[in-house]
């Protein structure tokens, strides 16, 4: 009857541990921020089948892509992308905060239209960047507007 009540109070402790491990993983995991992968071919059908029928009806998908890439290279250009596997922030960042708005988003990829697709209308370059803004905040690529006066 001993060794039963021993081997019981020792898978109890042995649960009683496993449980105190993964609450206190958990709890120092809950504070990370996990990364985003983006694949940019999934990202233009999202936003290619999101954007309204008056856009979708003018742009095609490669007009979409275009516009999405013209996007990712003003992130690049602000130190807030990374390619697959880079840890973002690392030393190929120069500035010491990478901060970006959807308006200098909307204002890059316009004036990309402008000067390389006279073809694309502003209004419809704008629905395209909000599209994938949306997006990637839905993925969790990208947060809530920081609040950068602190």
């Amino acid at each position: 009857m001993v060794p039963i009540l021993l081997i019981l109070v020792a898978i109890a402790a042995v649960v009683a541990v496993a449980v105190a491990a993964v609450s206190r993983v958990s709890i120092e995991l809950e504070e990370t921020i996990a990364p985003a992968l983006l694949e940019v071919d999934d990202a233009v059908e999202a936003v290619a089948e999101a954007i309204p029928y008056e856009v979708s009806a003018v742009l095609s998908h490669t007009d979409v892509d275009q516009i999405i890439r013209w996007v990712l290279d003003w992130f690049d250009s602000l130190g807030m992308a990374s390619d697959f596997g880079e840890e973002l922030g690392g030393d190929w960042v120069e500035a010491d905060e990478a901060v970006g708005d959807e308006i200098s988003a909307v204002d890059h990829a316009v004036a990309r239209a402008v000067s390389q697709r006279a073809d694309l209308d502003a209004v419809h370059v704008t629905v395209v960047v909000d599209e994938f803004l949306r997006y990637l905040r839905d993925i969790g690529a990208i947060g809530d507007e920081a609040d950068v006066n602190e």
